[in-house]
């Protein structure tokens, strides 16, 4: 009876342990992540500062959706993380009340960008700059942007997915004026935005080696089953986030999410050229 009871409990600890957790915003990366049960637990947050940057500081088990200008910083300050992979090649977009054909029309026009600081306030101000334009900016969080923009109270606004397109299908008459993936490659050597990365501490990463590569190699796999047939993580996006949009409005999303998963070496020399380009066009 006794071998029993301790064969019962260290198979409930082997399973235990098998478990991944993550903590992600219920945002494009995480999409991917949707569809996996076993092996993996998702804890959804809301804001980075409070609620993740503790846990990282607490050395908390665990892989971490955050901002890659965030995950290397949170690094430069002696905390032992790891980058994993990134997972999006730039997801914002500038929506706006009328037509505008190029980045320099918006010299002097009002804009709305959500939570000063922000990678997409950092990345907005490094594209003004190098265009060489002053926009009036008004900073609201992200959500009161949005509902601006919907109730025809704002001229411009830089907005993520998939709340640009949430905006756009709300309000008809508003535009899709700038994609920012498009203007980044025209102005750095760089094919796109690598904004949003997967994070690990050190330790997480050597005690759970083999976990983590389940993880990745299932995450690599359901991006190539959404690019073949999105319904299925569209259905869950719809059950597990709080953005209402519709069907064909979560497949239109998608295509500005750009969301992939560069891992390896590969991702590192990326995110690092990227954080260097950020900090010589201060």
């Amino acid at each position: 009876m006794k071998k029993k009871i301790t064969f019962l409990l260290s198979f409930a600890i082997s399973i235990n342990s098998f478990a991944v957790d993550i903590y992600t915003p219920k945002a494009p990366p995480s999409i991917p992540m949707l569809p996996m049960k076993d092996g993996v637990k998702i804890h959804y947050y809301q804001d980075v500062h409070t609620e993740i940057i503790p846990k990282i500081i607490k050395n908390k088990d665990g892989i971490y959706v955050i901002p890659t200008n965030l995950g290397e910083n949170l690094k430069n300050k002696g905390l032992k993380l790891k980058l994993l992979g990134v997972t999006s090649q730039g997801l914002i977009s500038i929506i706006s009340n009328k037509k505008i054909d190029n980045i320099k029309d918006l010299n002097g026009e009002n804009i709305l960008i959500g939570a000063q600081g922000s990678s997409p306030d950092i990345i907005s101000k490094f594209l003004f700059k190098k265009n060489n334009i002053t926009p009036k900016i008004t900073y609201r969080s992200t959500p009161e942007v949005a509902k601006l923009m919907i109730i025809k109270k704002g001229d411009n606004a830089v907005l993520p997915e998939p709340m640009a397109t949430l905006v756009l299908e709300k309000n008809s008459k508003l535009i899709r004026t700038i994609i920012y993936r498009d203007e980044w490659k025209k102005l750095t050597s760089l094919s796109g935005i690598p904004q949003v990365g997967l994070y690990t501490t050190s330790k997480y990463n050597k005690t759970h080696s083999k976990e983590i590569e389940n993880f990745m190699k299932a995450y690599k796999q359901n991006l190539k089953d959404l690019k073949k047939d999105p319904n299925k993580f569209i259905n869950l996006a719809q059950i597990n986030f709080n953005i209402k949009l519709s069907d064909k409005g979560y497949e239109e999303s998608i295509k500005y999410m750009n969301l992939t998963l560069i891992d390896g070496e590969k991702g590192v020399q990326l995110v690092k050229e990227y954080i260097k380009t950020l900090e010589e066009n201060k």
